[in-house]
């Protein structure tokens, strides 16, 4: 997931990232970013951020709840697919389901939430519960502000949060309904990665209520034309989710840019 970019004898490497995972790469991306000037990330991913995000999406006065659209048996199947889940409180969504003590504590996790927000919630959850305690965005984050190196935002967290809010009310719904076919999906994802196979991960994510023109083929553009100028300087590691990267390529080529790493198909 680590393509090489390449003009006029200016190399960075763009990486494919998967915003949650079951396996740390920390030990590859020091390599990269050992010898990078910059490093660069889709948007903030500081606590501060993180948090405002959060509270963007929370509204305790509000009465809506995403349950109210489920029938029993979904309900039910998300919470047993949830039940332990116990989650680091300074992680990024703050969620303790272990010191709940009601009938249903994923109702009780969500509520005042809007759509989107409970819906990466939940997923988020289950992934944690299942080991999925990674993340390359953050690991490089991480690894990058260790190492003192310049560190560059393509949105604001506004701008993120704006797309988030468009995310498919509709594709939410089907997808917290199909419970039975998460586990399927996550191991579908995790081979798809580690095998490098974009067209894989593009076809599997059809329906993932994050993989919309509005979420991925827009913002290609965007990431593409706000990395220019450190592109042209070079030696930069550039993150951005691995289902940008076809898109990001094709724009890359039109542009005189070199790429060699795995079939961008």
């Amino acid at each position: 997931m680590i393509w090489e970019v390449l003009k006029d004898s200016k190399r960075s490497y763009l990486v494919g990232t998967a915003h949650f995972f079951p396996y740390s790469f920390k030990t590859s991306l020091r390599r990269y970013l050992k010898k990078a000037r910059t490093a660069i990330f889709e948007g903030p991913l500081d606590d501060d951020s993180m948090a405002k995000v959060v509270t963007a999406g929370c509204d305790s006065q509000n009465s809506y709840h995403l349950f109210d659209e489920l029938d029993k048996r979904a309900i039910d199947d998300i919470t047993n697919a949830l039940r332990p889940a116990c989650r680091d409180p300074n992680s990024f969504f703050i969620m303790d389901l272990c010191r709940l003590r009601m009938e249903n504590p994923v109702y009780e996790m969500v509520k005042g939430m809007t759509p989107w927000l409970a819906f990466f919630t939940i997923w988020s959850n289950y992934l944690k519960k299942n080991g999925w305690n990674y993340s390359v965005d953050m690991e490089g984050y991480g690894l990058a502000k260790a190492m003192g190196k310049k560190v560059v935002f393509l949105e604001t967290i506004d701008e993120q949060i704006n797309v988030l809010k468009k995310l498919s009310h509709e594709r939410i719904l089907e997808f917290l309904r199909n419970v039975d076919r998460w586990p399927t999906v996550a191991q579908a994802y995790v081979d798809a990665y580690l095998d490098g196979d974009l067209a894989r991960l593009r076809s599997m994510g059809l329906r993932f209520p994050s993989r919309h023109y509005s979420v991925i083929d827009q913002r290609d553009t965007i990431f593409y034309e706000r990395m220019q100028d450190d592109l042209k300087e070079g030696d930069v590691v550039a993150f951005v989710g691995a289902p940008h990267v076809r898109g990001m390529s094709r724009l890359l080529h039109e542009n005189g840019y070199q790429i060699s790493g795995p079939e961008v198909g």
